[in-house]
This record gives structure tokens, C-alpha cells and sequence, in this order.
């Protein structure tokens, strides 16, 4: 993914985390006393949380923070990251104001149902690990993204008829025909720069050699995989359709039959190790099997724009101050 591409996801990522879709928020912990963002009615916003999320977008996306076309884009990608955390002390005020902060309760049965993904604790701090977060992190992310959410449904309603439904689908029918897809997993091995070819190529091989000997794709997957985000789910990334994958890692997928792996496939992340486990064929859409995906999408539609333009509103009244770096 590109910077740019990085940028615009950073943001958009208060209306996601709103919407209950997940997103990278603002963790607990920084020091106090430390270099002063900004100020949102009196809440403080440290640089040093700043450059925290700033660094975890990088990651997110696989992008190197000390990667040059990085460094180029780092301001303005700073700036943006600012303001969503400008827009996220606004939403958790609003929170406390109306008394719909995120319990303990709350969480503390979020976070039980994470746990529930792993086959232990081991692997459950791991997987932290390499998102750049403690239990206690995790907590605070959990209990924003359920308190803004909670905001969002109170000051972002709509609604959709039933015409809104089928003008949307008569209008974009082919959109809600389902393409064919495959179920697919991989095992990554990282190359930000030549030095590293040889390196991933060498892990590659050692890889295929436990798969030559037996070994689960999924255990080797989960051992080795470079890519944090499917590593924890055993190399999953579930069905997908032509057009979502990089070029040269979906030539060589949908070259595969069910139960087969690739050799070593290189893409502009890395080294892969394919594997295909299912095939779906593509379906044409009828309305009765689709309106309720429709409504809750034009419902959501509405509320996000909504909820943009009350964050908007938000930020005109409020005392907002922001501080260059020192």
C-alpha cells in the first residue's frame, strides 16, 4: 500500500472505529509531562502518542517508518493523525457527557472474546505484540471504539425505505451479483529493500521443507509468517475475488486447485507461500436474498455522513489548540 493510500485510511478511521468496524485508536499510557500535541476543551494530546500511531499506521499497512518515501509523506500523514485524534477526544467527551462510556464490563467481556481466538496466552500476548499493544492497551482501544460507537447511534440517525432499497438495486444490480472467490492462506516473508532478498528467500525454503515433511500449512503459517495481521488466524485470509489481491499473489492463487501451494511467489511485500482451500462460483444477485445487506448498507451510508457532519460541528464550538513539536 501506498502512503498515500496510508493517509487516507488514517483519515477516515474515526468514522470506521465509530461504526464498529475496527480500527487502530489512541492507547493508553503516555507520560505525563510529555510534549503537548494539542489541547481539545482541556484534554491534552501528547506527541508522543502521535508518533505512536503514526508508527502503527506504518505497520498496519507494511510500510518501513524509516523507509525514505515514508519520511517524505511522514508530515503531512502526522498532520492527519493530529486531527483524528482531535476528532476522537471530541467523541469520548461527548461519551462521558451523555454517560455512555464503555464499562469495565464491557470490556473486560470484549477482551474475554478475543482471547477465545487463541490457543493460549502465549500466542494471545504475541499477536499484541505485534499490533504494538498490552492487555491494558488493548483495554483502552476496546473501550473507545465501544464508547464511540455508542455516540455514533445517538447522534447519527437515519433511515432507509423501502424504495431507497430497490431504486439501489435495480440502479447497481451487477454490485450485488457475487463474484467467484477462493478461500486462501498465506505464509509471508518480508523484503523492504535488496539487502533482505536472500533472507526471505532462505526462510522460504525452510518453510517449504517442513511443509515437504508434514507439517500443517496452518502451524507453519502461525510460526513464521511475517504478516501479523493473518499470522494470528493461521496464514487466513479468508474468501476472496479477483481484483482484491496484489497482481502476481492472485495470478499464482487462482492458478491453484483446492488443497494445493504455491512455491514461492514474489510480490512487492515479499516472498508468499500460497495455499488454496475452497472455490465459490460466482452467483447472481436476487433482491429477497439482498435487501437487508442493502438497507443496512444505504442506513450506514447515512449515519456515517451524518456522524462526519456532527465531528464537523463538534469542532467549531470546541477550544481546540494545537502546538508544534519542541
Amino acid at each position: 500500500m501506498t502512503v498515500r493510500k496510508v493517509l487516507m485510511a488514517v483519515a477516515a478511521v474515526v468514522i470506521v472505529a465509530a461504526a464498529g468496524l475496527g480500527a487502530w485508536v489512541l492507547t493508553a499510557g503516555a507520560k505525563r509531562g510529555a510534549a503537548v500535541a494539542a489541547r481539545v476543551n482541556g484534554d491534552v494530546v501528547y506527541w508522543s502518542q502521535v508518533d505512536a500511531e503514526v508508527n502503527r499506521a506504518a505497520a498496519q499497512f507494511g510500510l518501513d517508518p524509516k523507509n525514505q518515501e515514508f519520511e517524505k509523506q511522514r508530515t503531512e500523514i502526522t498532520k492527519t493523525v493530529v486531527d483524528q485524534l482531535i476528532s476522537q477526544r471530541l467523541i469520548m467527551q461527548e461519551a462521558r457527557k451523555r454517560n455512555v462510556v464503555a464499562s469495565d464490563q464491557d470490556v473486560e467481556a470484549q477482551v474475554a472474546t478475543i482471547r477465545q481466538r487463541f490457543p493460549n496466552e502465549s500466542d494471545f500476548t504475541a499477536a499484541l505484540a505485534r499490533n504494538g499493544l498490552t492487555t491494558a492497551g488493548l483495554r483502552e482501544l476496546i473501550r473507545i471504539q465501544l464508547s464511540q460507537r455508542r455516540v455514533a447511534e445517538t447522534v447519527a440517525q437515519g433511515t432507509v425505505t423501502d424504495d431507497e432499497v430497490r431504486k439501489q438495486f435495480d440502479t447497481n444490480r451487477s454490485a450485488y451479483d457475487k463474484p467467484a472467490q477462493i478461500k486462501v492462506s498465506h505464509i509471508l516473508f518480508r523484503i523492504a529493500d535488496k539487502s533482505q532478498e536472500s533472507i526471505a528467500a532462505a526462510k522460504a525454503r525452510i518453510a517449504q521443507a517442513k511443509l515437504s515433511d508434514g507439517a500443517k500449512f496452518e502451524d507453519v503459517a502461525k510460526q513464521s509468517s511475517e504478516d501479523p495481521g493473518s499470522a494470528e488466524r493461521s496464514g487466513d485470509l479468508g474468501y476472496v475475488s479477483r481484483g482484491t489481491m496484489v497482481k502476481e499473489f492472485e495470478e499464482a492463487a487462482w492458478a491453484l486447485k483446492p488443497g494445493q501451494t504455491s512455491g514461492a511467489v514474489r510480490t512487492q511485500y515479499g516472498l508468499h507461500i500460497i495455499r488454496v482451500y475452497d472455490v465459490k462460483p460466482a452467483e447472481k444477485a436476487e433482491f429477497d436474498k439482498v435487501k437487508g445487506e442493502i438497507r443496512d448498507q444505504l442506513l450506514g451510508s447515512k449515519r456515517e455522513k451524518a456522524f462526519e457532519g456532527w465531528i464537523e460541528q463538534q469542532r467549531k464550538t470546541a477550544s481546540i489548540e494545537k502546538f508544534d513539536r519542541q
